[in-house]
């Protein structure tokens, strides 16, 4: 499951957030040493959302993962997307395969709901490629970055 944490929640658990998160962001060659306290200001003034992942098994809840998204528009082309900015399993727990499906689940009728026509991501993991393409996915684009 996934669900959505409130900007004043995600403030009171930002030193357990922040690890997850920062983990889960490479380094860009030119960032900012405020790149974490960048992100959770952008959560606490709405433009981030925060989410957490977790399972439940016999009754029992466990958190085991942590999502950032945020929605954009391309004012050329006026299409509005949900950009999933991170995503990472907290350190030591897992997700499994249905977890990750009911998480896109839940991101899709948000984006549905909130006017947007895409989720896009970016990423370098493998199997991160190949579960978006069971979701419907594609890869039909290459991110490129020319650092200088």
């Amino acid at each position: 499951m996934l669900i959505q944490m409130m900007p004043d929640k995600v403030q009171l658990l930002w030193e357990d957030i922040k690890d997850t998160v920062e983990r889960s962001i490479k380094p860009i060659p030119g960032e900012s040493e405020n790149k974490l306290n960048n992100i959770l200001v952008d959560i606490l003034n709405g433009s981030l959302v925060c989410w957490i992942g977790y399972h439940e098994r016999e009754g029992e809840r466990t958190v085991n993962a942590i999502v950032l998204t945020k929605m954009f528009s391309d004012n050329i082309t006026e299409v509005k997307s949900l950009l999933i900015y991170c995503g990472a399993n907290i350190e030591g727990k897992s997700a499994t395969f249905e977890d990750y499906q009911e998480a896109f689940i839940a991101l899709q009728k948000y984006a549905l709901y909130n006017g947007c026509s895409r989720i896009t991501a970016y990423t370098d993991i493998d199997y991160m490629v190949e579960m978006a393409k069971k979701f419907g996915g594609v890869d039909s684009y290459t991110f490129l970055s020319f650092p200088i």
